[in-house]
């Protein structure tokens, strides 16, 4: 009896390795796109290996002491980090883009939110890892094959592959990185708390980053209109925007040129949005913040609520549909 109790714990971990390898692979082709030919199969093969060997390091991490430690109210169903009460998810799972690593106790795992938040942070934790190793590989490969055409290419790709060596927390960051952290966090939290919007954000590749002037990616479904559909058959088709953030207010007519360029060569998304945020407005909302003794809720809701609300219209305007549109409204307002 106790062999068959063994080879069926065997079994599981087995089935449970081969669905994080599979979990990783799509992640990792999702996140390279049109670029997989870019890496060798190898190299991917290399970097998934790790990140399932990886496994254990990021679950273990969820129960170290950290600043902040996630507790659940089972009567209120409500989280609470510290003093903050009501946390989202979502919530819970973007601090970690502005350098604030929260805790998730094992005695999460009695509740059915527990067990969630515990899931989506170690997703979120693994994709964060995968995507750092594959985007650096990307970089680099991509450095060394554009040197002799384009110099300022191949460096341009260079800088980021640097850029992606450090070990600088989020906040210590040049502000226009931290400003694109902190958008993404945002967009993250918001989709985490309110799945009906019906949107996921990623970080840009090496490619798109360069080529395309692209900071990050909003993924949507949208309803396909028409007459004589029934509710319950209305299509989806999908939508994919690429977020060119910038926070030197100064330099929108040469972004905008940029943007231009880059799709008259071609691009990977269906468009690209510009969105801007003033560096001083930011700066002062990120003092603010760090003043404050650096709230879960991260600097965004120190800015005021005008610019959070134009921000995020221009985000997600004409990537929802009728109803998600009227229901991000609501969300915005109650803030």
């Amino acid at each position: 009896m106790e062999n068959i109790y063994r080879e069926l714990e065997i079994k599981s971990e087995v089935e449970k390795e081969a669905n994080f390898s599979s979990f990783l692979e799509r992640e990792a082709l999702n996140f390279l796109g049109q670029q997989q030919g870019s890496l060798k199969k190898e190299d991917v093969e290399e970097t998934i290996k790790e990140m399932v060997d990886l496994e254990p390091v990021i679950k273990e991490g969820f129960e170290i002491k950290k600043d902040k430690t996630a507790n659940y109210d089972k009567y209120k169903k409500t989280f609470s980090v510290g003093e903050e009460k009501e946390v989202g998810l979502g919530d819970i799972v973007s601090a970690r883009r502005w350098g604030i690593e929260v805790s998730l106790p094992k005695d999460l795992e009695n509740s059915g939110d527990g067990k969630k938040v515990r899931k989506l942070m170690f997703e979120a934790k693994a994709k964060d890892a995968l995507f750092h190793k594959l985007n650096k590989k990307l970089a680099t490969e991509l450095s060394l094959k554009t040197q002799r055409q384009d110099a300022l290419l191949s460096r341009a790709y260079s800088k980021i592959a640097e850029r992606l060596s450090e070990e600088n927390q989020p906040e210590n960051k040049q502000t226009g990185v931290f400003a694109e952290q902190i958008i993404i966090g945002v967009l993250e939290g918001l989709s985490i708390n309110h799945p009906q919007l019906g949107f996921t954000v990623t970080e840009s590749n090496a490619y798109e980053d360069v080529q395309d002037k692209i900071d990050f990616i909003i993924s949507t479904k949208q309803k396909k209109r028409g007459v004589g559909v029934n509710r319950e058959d209305i299509n989806q088709e999908n939508k994919i925007i690429g977020i060119q953030l910038t926070t030197n207010i100064s330099a929108n007519e040469h972004k905008q040129e940029q943007i231009a360029r880059a799709k008259v060569r071609g691009v990977e998304v269906d468009d690209i949005v510009y969105v801007e945020i003033k560096k001083d407005l930011l700066e002062k909302a990120i003092r603010q913040w760090e003043d404050s003794g650096k709230k879960i809720s991260g600097p965004w809701v120190y800015l005021s609520e005008e610019v959070r609300t134009k921000t995020i219209s221009s985000l997600l305007s004409g990537i929802l549909d009728d109803e998600q549109e009227r229901m991000l409204q609501k969300i915005i307002t109650k803030k």
